[in-house]
């Protein structure tokens, strides 16, 4: 089996990234990614493949995907149903397992989560009877922010560690898939360039030219590597940066837009709220400390 790189949208200086999914088809190209991944499924049935093994999937079925583990979702008989009836909806979260190993080995308190996250290497699928609280608590996860935002992704794997009933996916041969490993040094370069110079002016044209494609080829490659075009991907990264120097107090949005790549203040604040869900000037004030 040939699996894609697939590169999860990290900003730096972050160590998860969350993702609701709703459109006629889930992600079609069988992928891997550095990230493990914790997924609920809203809407959408069909054939889930991880590894060498397929399963099916329904509503309310939740996954935990480990380290370049190739897998797909598919759903594409569905065209004898209604767009509402075959939407594929699901939210998942993306998070770097190294990161959190390196900070919990050695704390006995803390052996379920690194346990769990060793038999997530193969595909996990997850106890259905705890979807519920699961999604209860992804959802609590949506809202906050930071050290907040890691600590309840910690409560959650602690949950899913000693509270339920894990089914294992895939076997070891998975681990000898052909990995893409020009794709992904590509995209690793692709996306240092445009974090190194989002305040900048980036075409299509430019960048296309800098990595030697023409911009149809350029976007195809990105695209089926990030499910994102490449300006949707630079207006979320520019907002990323906005946020962060709005939390730390030192520009007023203003000064955000201009330092950040956005050229009017009209853009800045529509594409901000089509983002965020607010307005620049709301988001600095939700994130004030007084």
């Amino acid at each position: 089996m040939n699996a894609i790189g697939f590169k999860v949208p990290f900003f730096r200086g972050k160590s998860l990234y969350i993702e609701e999914w709703s459109d006629r088809n889930f992600y079609k190209a069988v992928h891997f990614h550095e990230e493990y991944q914790l997924t609920y499924i809203f809407k959408g049935e069909g054939t889930l493949v991880v590894g060498s093994k397929s399963y099916g999937f329904k509503p309310g079925d939740s996954y935990l995907f480990g380290k370049n583990l190739p897998h797909v979702f598919r759903n594409e008989n569905n065209e004898a149903l209604t767009e509402e009836e075959a939407r594929a909806h699901y939210i998942s979260v993306f998070f770097n397992a190294d990161s959190l190993n390196s900070m919990l080995n050695g704390v006995p308190e803390t052996g379920p989560i690194v346990e769990l996250i060793k038999k997530a290497d193969l595909g996990l699928k997850l106890d259905r009877l705890q979807s519920p609280k699961l999604l209860r608590s992804m959802s609590r996860l949506k809202s906050k922010n930071g050290f907040e935002r890691l600590l309840e992704l910690l409560y959650i794997l602690e949950d899913i560690a000693v509270n339920g009933k894990n089914e294992c996916l895939a076997n070891e041969n998975c681990k000898t898939i052909n990995h893409d490993e020009y794709g992904i040094r590509k995209l690793n370069e692709i996306f240092k360039f445009m974090e190194n110079n989002h305040s900048n002016r980036i075409t299509l044209e430019d960048i296309a030219t800098r990595f030697n494609m023409n911009p149809s080829s350029f976007c195809r490659f990105f695209k089926s590597r990030t499910q994102k075009t490449f300006s949707q991907f630079l207006i979320e990264l520019r907002v990323a940066k906005a946020c962060e120097l709005m939390r730390s107090g030192a520009h007023n949005a203003s000064e955000t837009c201009f330092t950040t790549g956005f050229t009017n203040l009209s853009n800045f604040h529509r594409q901000f709220k089509s983002v965020i869900g607010m307005t620049p000037t709301q988001y600095r004030d939700s994130v004030a400390t007084f």
